[in-house]
């Protein structure tokens, strides 16, 4: 009798790790790479039909994660369309102000611009909204995406800049690319010297009185990418400079990032 229950007992064994075996492609599917598509937004006002100076566009051009895990689909595509909607609400003077959605914040350009023509209607140029989507790098870890937009609403000058937004590709989770790497201090010694070379400045330069980082010395920029090469840094316009001295953008390569980087 104890040899039979032995028997019953090994295969009912045999039995569970099979089925745990044959559980697994199915949990490989959960993960597989997210996919995207491509959606446009396009709105005009009311006054572009019959003048194209006294006119107001908005042109969106942006990504859906339409396959792939769900929880990470949800996750990416509300940050992507957070960024999106704070991209075309420039006058927005809060982040209580900002629409919860794309369509809304565009009427919203829209609208703001027919009530300054009312206002104003010798006012002959333009105001336009254009932003666009890209993959800049994608893995079975990492995505990385570049939300660029250039806006002009009767300034000076337009304004262009571009957001680096990171995401673990399973969870679809933010990520702090900063926050991946072992030392901060020598990521930031790393950084400095690559800023200087991009900035064709000496090692001993000061920042400041080259017209840098606003006497504040020197600091990571706002926007930094995960890419095939290495960490990606790009200080946007008036981040590190004042607008007319543009932006500045250079790579850390993983080889210059060898014994810090986590992943």
């Amino acid at each position: 009798m104890q040899i039979l229950k032995n028997i019953i007992l090994l295969l009912f064994i045999a039995s569970a790790f099979s089925c745990k075996n044959n559980k697994q492609p199915q949990d490989n599917q959960e993960v597989t790479p997210l996919v995207f598509e491509e959606r446009i937004l396009n709105m005009e006002s009311s006054t572009c039909k019959t003048d194209s100076v006294r006119c107001a566009i908005v042109s969106v051009k942006y990504l859906v994660a339409t396959q792939g895990n769900a929880e990470a689909m949800s996750a990416v595509n509300d940050s992507m369309m957070s960024y999106l909607t704070q991209s075309v609400s420039i006058f927005a003077e809060s982040p209580d102000e900002v629409p919860a959605d794309l369509e809304t914040a565009a009427a919203g350009f829209i609208g703001e611009y027919e009530v300054f023509l009312q206002d104003q209607p010798e006012f002959v140029t333009p105001w336009s909204i254009e932003t666009n989507s890209s993959i800049i790098y994608q893995t079975p870890k990492y995505i990385s995406i570049d939300i660029s937009t250039y806006s002009y609403a009767g300034g000076a000058h337009p304004n262009g800049y571009s957001s680096l937004l990171n995401f673990d590709a399973i969870t679809g989770a933010k990520l702090n690319p900063i926050q991946m790497v072992s030392d901060t201090m020598q990521l930031k010694q790393l950084a400095e010297v690559k800023f200087r070379e991009a900035r064709e400045l000496t090692p001993n330069a000061d920042l400041n009185e080259e017209g840098f980082f606003w006497g504040e010395g020197f600091f990571f920029p706002a926007n930094i990418a995960i890419t095939d090469k290495g960490l990606y840094f790009l200080y946007n316009a008036y981040e590190a400079a004042a607008y007319a001295m543009g932006l500045t953008e250079f790579t850390i390569t993983y080889n210059e990032l060898k014994g810090i980087w986590k992943e």
